[in-house]
């Protein structure tokens, strides 16, 4: 029953979009196109095929309970960064200062809590398509594999971006409850921003590699088993793995936001500042895009190795 609600669903949304439906007035029109074009028609069709499974993909995540438990969490971790704030003087040097306001809020969503319900997202994009038994029906559309992939990747990083951002809101709004910040100003909520948007890209791009065990497996065991070990030397251990593990790269990244994430990233890698621990830059950012471009051209081809 499930698989046949979401198969109406999708055809509802494909007709909505004008997927399979043409006005009868259009169909001699885009049948001129498409002879003389074949090409450019092709690919409009596949690039609106995307967009559907896109829109499809984000509507299933809606319905999930496990959506709601996470809009819930996310919601707790930054009111209690709030809560912090309000709770501790500003004479403090724990929270003198709004940069420890957003860089723990931070620290409470983007660490630990966004790469596991990522993790568990992922599973749930590609898992599901087999225990629906929904996949095949997505493959009726013009759209290969590689797109089908890259649709749902995308709706993992619009999912990390809406948390962060759903989490920035909260934690500016937040600054102005507590009070006391002298620093609170234009120039600190827009690194806060720069801080939660890197966030917001840099932890689904550095989950990619659970990605692939999402594709290969058939079970939830295996991904989420993996993405625990896959997080746990960088809670460890980041200082020495920074330009080798992904997710300790984007530590890396972070620290060059702004002067209070480089004092975040400092004091989780345990290292003094100023010293040559943290990796640079570009070695880092380079890192986690290999990592991510192997991840996903192994994806691809396991997906299209695989016997619906």
């Amino acid at each position: 029953m499930a698989a046949q609600h979401l198969a109406y669903h999708f055809r509802k949304l494909c007709n909505d979009t004008g997927l399979f439906s043409f006005k009868t007035r259009n169909k001699q029109e885009f049948a001129k196109v498409s002879a003389r074009f074949p090409c450019y028609t092709e690919k409009w069709k596949g690039e609106k095929a995307m967009w559907t499974i896109i829109q499809t993909e984000i509507l299933k995540l809606k319905r999930k309970k496990m959506m709601l438990g996470t809009f819930i969490l996310t919601t707790l971790l930054a009111v209690i960064a709030v809560e912090r704030a309000c709770s501790i003087s500003r004479s403090s040097s724990y929270m003198d200062s709004f940069g420890d306001l957003y860089t723990m809020a931070f620290k409470n969503l983007a660490t630990v809590f966004l790469p596991i319900v990522l993790g568990m997202f992922a599973t749930s994009l590609f898992f599901d398509e087999y225990k629906n038994n929904t996949l095949k029906e997505l493959l009726i559309i013009p759209v290969s594999k590689g797109q089908l992939y890259l649709s749902k990747i995308i709706t993992m990083f619009l999912l990390s971006l809406g948390l962060c951002l759903y989490t920035y809101i909260l934690t500016v709004l937040g600054g102005f409850i507590a009070g006391g910040f002298p620093d609170l100003n234009m120039q600190t909520i827009r690194q806060a921003f720069v801080l939660f948007a890197e966030g917001g890209v840099l932890v689904p791009l550095a989950v990619l590699p659970i990605v692939f065990l999402a594709v290969l497996g058939k079970s939830y065991l295996l991904p989420i088993g993996a993405t625990l070990l896959y997080l746990l030397p960088v809670i460890i251990l980041p200082a020495p793995l920074m330009g080798i593990h992904p997710l300790a790269s984007a530590l890396c990244v972070y620290s060059f936001s702004s002067p209070m994430a480089a004092d975040m990233v400092y004091s989780l890698s345990q290292v003094v500042e100023g010293t040559s621990a943290i990796s640079e830059y570009g070695v880092c950012l380079i890192n986690m895009v290999i990592v991510g471009i192997v991840s996903s051209v192994l994806s691809v081809i396991a997906l299209k190795k695989q016997n619906l």
